[in-house]
């Protein structure tokens, strides 16, 4: 949502329009009402998960992360 006054202090976290829309499917997948509940659930998930991630897995997660922001970003 953007911001609507200059005197909104709350932390701003950028990111691209596609991977804003994959954050808002996801949302709406969840249930969540924000982007910040999301956000916090795939926070919770990765460090749930942190110490299992292999290295062979996190070289996969990471291309994931920058095809799907190359491919979004057009």
């Amino acid at each position: 949502m953007p911001r609507k006054t200059s005197a909104d202090k709350r932390p701003r976290l950028d990111c691209s329009s596609g991977v804003k829309s994959r954050i808002r499917v996801l949302r709406g997948h969840l249930n969540y009402n924000s982007d910040s509940e999301v956000i916090a659930y795939l926070l919770a998930l990765y460090d749930d998960h942190y110490e299992k991630i292999t290295l062979p897995k996190d070289k996969l997660y990471r291309e994931k992360a920058e095809l799907l922001e190359r491919q979004l970003s057009f």
